[in-house]
């Protein structure tokens, strides 16, 4: 199982969840597997490890930003060892099949949607065409087996190999302690108490993956939980559910449980803001939960209404308020340069947070274009792309069809720091913020040379130039790049 090398997004990534629960299923039949994580290891950690494991199988994530570094990995496995079976799974080799078999012959399968026992008759080597949730090429001709029934009850499923990764390597995340953890130190593992979402954002392909919502028992997640704070050591926790409390009972009963245990865990989670009440919140806080993200998006209702959100501007501004009342952080995901997106729906959008006063903004950048959403559906049919943008290593492409780049930086950096476009305020910083970029490109430019002059010269102490260069970096930076932050879905 492989993880490809350039995983993180901004500098971060978490352990690789999705290849772990795939291995804990191999590994509870009794077959060897191994994962490679490239965030840790690098692509040439990657090649020594195949190079001494000699896999029959060689299971790659792809998602759909660094699916070029999958097909990177999958031809260095092809020319290294040519009878490795070599299989792409997760969004991008989900939704975008017929292309990846039509265009590059190292990869000689994709799995479709949940993988757990789709993966585990490969390894027993049932023949293709009596294994369900698979594409492969017939007579040279890209084809596919029907879709796999999705695994109703979760808690069928083996929990995750966590043996198998170095859980003390990976990076925490944010600052504070909380439930008596302090989450700077401590590595932040992902878990999972739900797959899917009750939702249909034009934007997101969660339903193309997961089709529907389900969730385990409190028990057997608290069961999991419990491994890995008494097994493991782990203390900081991720629940990287698309909609964690969509099920508010289940969550409840979660809450009772960590705490009947004593887990001294802290973790986050991220859900809807139509799926809280005070009862939740207080129970996730003494359960040792110190943040929650909304995915809002846009406090204009209209844009809300053409995203094919549910919830409303209301819904999200009291669910973010009940939680900072409740004594947690309350994050609120944004995405700027949606369909219809007009200075007055900024404007409308810094309104709701000011009225809202989330603890922070995340994800504040550009509408990607995904596979498989239908909003990508919807600009094809326009003519503004077409699905040959993924035969070429170029970015994720962001939605720009009513904006250009510029104007999307000045919405970001309207949200960043909540301020209202076209107003002298917002000029003023944004003069500034200008003139701080430029001053950053120039000293960037003269780090760069000065790091290559001492290269020319001789060695450098390891790191310098580079440290030297990030020390240059400032909170301008937040509102700089309209893609450079992921938005709520998935892929």
């Amino acid at each position: 199982m492989i993880n490809p090398h350039d995983a993180a997004q901004n500098g971060f990534s978490s352990a690789p969840l999705g290849l772990a629960y795939l291995a804990g299923t191999l590994q509870s039949h009794g077959l060897e597997v191994a994962i490679i994580d490239g965030f840790l290891a690098g692509l040439k950690g990657i090649q020594d490890k195949v190079r001494e494991y000699e896999p029959d199988i060689a299971g790659i994530t792809s998602y759909t930003p660094g699916f070029h570094s999958a097909l990177e990995i999958a031809s260095w496995i092809k020319r290294y060892r040519a009878r490795t079976l070599v299989v792409l799974g997760g969004p991008h080799a989900t939704i975008m099949w017929k292309q990846i078999l039509a265009t590059w012959p190292e990869v000689d399968l994709c799995v479709l949607g949940e993988g757990e026992q789709t993966l585990l008759e490969l390894a027993q080597g049932r023949p293709f065409t009596d294994i369900s949730g698979i594409a492969f090429r017939d007579d040279s001709k890209p084809t596919r087996s029907p879709y796999r029934q999705q695994v109703e009850n979760l808690d069928s499923i083996p929990f995750p190999a966590w043996n198998l990764l170095p859980l003390g390597q990976y990076p925490a995340s944010g600052l504070g302690t909380f439930n008596g953890v302090n989450i700077a130190k401590e590595p932040r593992i992902p878990v999972v108490f739900s797959r899917g979402c009750t939702g249909s954002c034009v934007f997101c392909s969660t339903w193309w993956i997961w089709r529907g919502h389900r969730c385990r028992s409190a028990r057997n997640m608290a069961d999991e939980i419990e491994l890995l704070s008494k097994r493991y050591g782990v203390k900081s926790v991720w629940f990287a559910d698309d909609a964690f409390s969509v099920n508010m009972d289940s969550v409840k009963e979660l809450c009772r449980e960590i705490v009947a245990r004593d887990l001294r865990i802290a973790w986050f989670a991220t859900t809807r803001v139509d799926a809280i009440d005070r009862e939740l919140l207080l129970a996730m806080k003494e359960a040792g939960c110190y943040a929650i993200s909304y995915g809002v998006e846009t406090g204009s209702q209209p844009l809300l209404d053409l995203m094919g959100k549910t919830a409303s501007v209301k819904a999200a501004t009291d669910a973010i308020v009940a939680t900072r009342k409740a004594g947690l952080r309350a994050v609120a995901l944004m995405i700027t340069g949606n369909k219809g997106e007009t200075d007055e729906t900024i404007n409308q959008t810094v309104d709701f947070l000011k009225e809202a006063k989330p603890t922070s903004i995340g994800s504040v950048g550009g509408l990607w274009l995904l596979p498989g959403t239908a909003l990508y559906q919807e600009v094809k049919r326009r003519g503004l792309i077409d699905d040959s943008y993924w035969l070429t290593d170029r970015p994720t492409p962001v939605y720009l069809a009513e904006h250009d780049a510029e104007e999307l930086r000045r919405y970001t950096f309207a949200l960043a720091y909540r301020t209202k476009v076209h107003t002298r305020w917002f000029w003023l910083l944004w003069s500034l913020y200008r003139m701080a970029k430029a001053l950053q490109h120039g000293a960037r430019t003269v780090s760069a040379r000065i790091l290559e002059t001492t290269r020319v010269a001789g060695p450098v102490h390891p790191g310098s130039g580079r440290y030297h260069a990030s020390q240059l970096r400032s909170v301008w930076q937040r509102a700089s790049d309209t893609t450079g932050d992921k938005p709520t879905g998935t892929a």
